[in-house]
């Protein structure tokens, strides 16, 4: 979940954003994937509390819109699990971390554009993935 999580990080945000994780390189490299599933549960609930309304920086039917799409998400990724794995050894459950790392990112990248770089703490989010593994 880590390497996904920085793979959609390089591909999405800007340039100088994205090289901010270069100093997780190490760390991650001596990482595995035992805690991946609690990873994936904490990308999930941190996406809810910065997407959370608390600071009036999200419309209430922007937040609505979020909650729905995540749902929508895990449902197409337990539905893909069981279905679509085309010869893939995988449990159902791994394409909806896959999906909730994805979303977590997606929600950086968000408040990142429309609040500041500085509003977006998905540095602090990386490194509790980071120490999960400990």
């Amino acid at each position: 979940m880590l390497e996904l999580f920085i793979r959609n990080v390089q591909e999405q945000f800007p340039k100088d954003e994205a090289a901010k994780s270069e100093r997780f390189a190490e760390a991650i490299s001596k990482s595995t994937s035992g805690a991946d599933s609690k990873r994936a549960r904490r990308c999930f609930h941190w996406a809810f509390e910065m997407a959370d309304d608390k600071d009036q920086s999200h419309p209430r039917w922007r937040e609505i819109k979020e909650l729905h799409q995540e749902w929508k998400d895990t449902w197409f990724g337990l539905e893909f699990g069981l279905t679509g794995n085309q010869g893939v050894k995988r449990h159902p459950d791994e394409d909806m971390h896959i999906q909730w790392v994805e979303d977590a990112v997606g929600v950086a990248k968000t408040l990142g554009q429309e609040e500041g770089w500085d509003k977006s703490p998905w540095e602090e989010l990386l490194s509790e993935l980071v120490e999960m593994d400990a």
